[in-house]
């Protein structure tokens, strides 16, 4: 079938969807039988052919809709991610700076330098950390570790000491780190096969996909998405934190 007779179709079948709905009486005098119908499919050809652009114009106005929906629902859910406590975070300010990471990413840790430097500096600020192993099955294996360490009362200590940590973190990394900030190593093991921490993870990767993070580091404060982690990032953060306090934030 091709693209214009799939279009044709369509719209004859809006018509008689349209005539469905109505009464019984209206829908006797609507019914269409096939001669009509093609006769309704050979007038929507033909206005179709002598106003092209009408489709132009209509895939235009879908792909608005569709983006504009898109940005209400990615809105909404970091509305959720700055209102909801989290065990995964830092400080209690009003502000919430949410950042997706993965360990085993060198910008990520970039990036938690100037997070931890802005959390600092404006005690308003809340960071909440997303664990977002997407770079390999090891960096999984250190977020699983990272989620138990929260049972421990540890979690930020555990991030920092793994962010910080010198070369590339897999499972017998995260372990002497464990061990090395004093986590109960053996019971960290049992917590981070517990299904709820690979519930989490998934739920994080679908989470990030929904409000379009395609790569690590991805941080959000207010409305404003900061991919990446840009030289100038600390004066970023700065300067949106500043502008939240003048102006408020309608989602946070």
């Amino acid at each position: 079938m091709t693209l214009k007779r799939f279009i044709l179709g369509g719209l004859a079948a809006s018509a008689m969807a349209v005539a469905a709905l109505l009464p019984s009486q209206a829908q006797e005098k609507a019914s269409f039988d096939a001669a009509q119908k093609q006769e309704i499919q050979a007038i929507i050809k033909d206005y179709l052919l002598k106003q092209p652009e009408i489709l132009r114009e209509a895939i235009q106005e879908l792909n608005r809709r569709e983006a504009e929906a898109a940005e209400k629902e990615r809105l909404k859910v970091l509305s959720s991610l700055y209102k909801e406590k989290s065990p995964y975070s830092s400080g209690e300010g009003k502000i919430t700076l949410v950042e997706f990471f993965d360990y085993n990413c060198g910008y990520c840790r970039k990036a938690f330098e100037n997070v931890v430097s802005l959390a600092k500096e404006e005690k308003d600020v809340r960071i909440v950390f997303v664990e977002f192993p997407i770079l390999s099955e090891e960096s999984r294996d250190v977020s699983e570790a990272s989620i138990a360490s929260a049972k421990q009362g540890k979690y930020f200590e555990y991030h920092t000491a793994l962010m910080r940590h010198n070369g590339r973190v897999d499972g017998d990394v995260a372990m002497k780190v464990a061990a090395d900030i004093g986590l109960d190593v053996e019971k960290l093991k049992k917590d981070m096969k517990a299904p709820e921490v690979a519930e989490l993870i998934e739920k994080n990767l679908q989470l990030g996909t929904s409000i379009g993070v395609q790569g690590t580091p991805a941080l959000f404060i207010g409305d404003e998405a900061i991919p990446g982690a840009p030289d100038n990032l600390h004066e970023i953060l700065k300067t949106a934190v500043a502008d939240i306090n003048k102006n408020g934030c309608s989602i946070c």
